[in-house]
């Protein structure tokens, strides 16, 4: 288990501890390349192998572009998309070679539009989905499985700042078994929940012209 707070990362290994399995974890900042290959190192050589990704780390950051917003976007694609390219670099080469393998990247539904407010997150998811499609394209012939999942709004501490409107947002427990049934199901991608995946394919095919007036409509109410 990788991710920056130690503290957390302890507590979900005593939590998930038993006397039938082995849970190490590792503090790593995704957006650093130099850590998550010294995180690579260490899992290859506790565990001899490597089976299986899971490229859950993100940050959702509502920032509006009339305003200074490099460092934003700087720090938001360094996790979001960087993060998952980070450990597509270290483990699509030995996934290859392997002959096997499974990465899961976790994108998110806003990759479909640029939404008010939220341009350098939804560019972001965008990028991600986009890298992992073609790395499942690219990576099938060698035997390595590229999935992405695209949740919709799921009840975090990401989530819990956010004063827009989510519809149909989700328990994280629930949200968590849907993902595992998900990747259990070989499944190439996976967006849930079907309400919010149904409204995205709406977004998606609306013409420009459409999706501007409805985008404009949307910031004069205030949502």
């Amino acid at each position: 288990m990788l991710a920056r707070n130690s503290e957390r990362l302890a507590s979900l290994k005593e939590e998930l501890s038993t006397s039938t399995n082995k849970i190490h974890f590792i503090s790593c900042d995704v957006s650093d390349y130099d850590q998550c290959k010294a995180a690579y190192d260490i899992v290859k050589g506790e565990f001899g192998s490597i089976d299986i990704a899971i490229l859950n780390a993100g940050i959702g950051l509502n920032s509006s572009l009339s305003i200074p917003h490099r460092e934003v976007a700087i720090n938001t694609m360094g996790i979001n998309y960087f993060g998952i390219v980070n450990f597509g670099h270290i483990l699509f080469p030995y996934f290859r070679e392997k002959g096997s393998g499974e990465f899961i990247g976790v994108s998110s539904m806003a990759d479909v539009r640029g939404f008010e407010g939220s341009g350098i997150y939804c560019s972001s998811k965008s990028a991600a989905s986009t890298y992992l499609e073609s790395a499942r394209a690219e990576l099938r012939r060698y035997g390595v499985r590229v999935m992405t999942i695209k949740p919709g709004f799921v009840d975090t501490n990401m989530t819990k700042k956010n004063k827009h409107p989510m519809p149909f947002i989700m328990d994280a427990t629930k949200a968590a078994r849907l993902i595992y049934k998900a990747i259990n199901g070989k499944k190439n991608s996976y967006s849930f929940p079907w309400q919010t995946r149904f409204g995205s394919y709406l977004l998606s095919i609306l013409p420009d012209t459409v999706y501007d007036k409805l985008a404009t409509l949307r910031g004069d109410i205030g949502q």
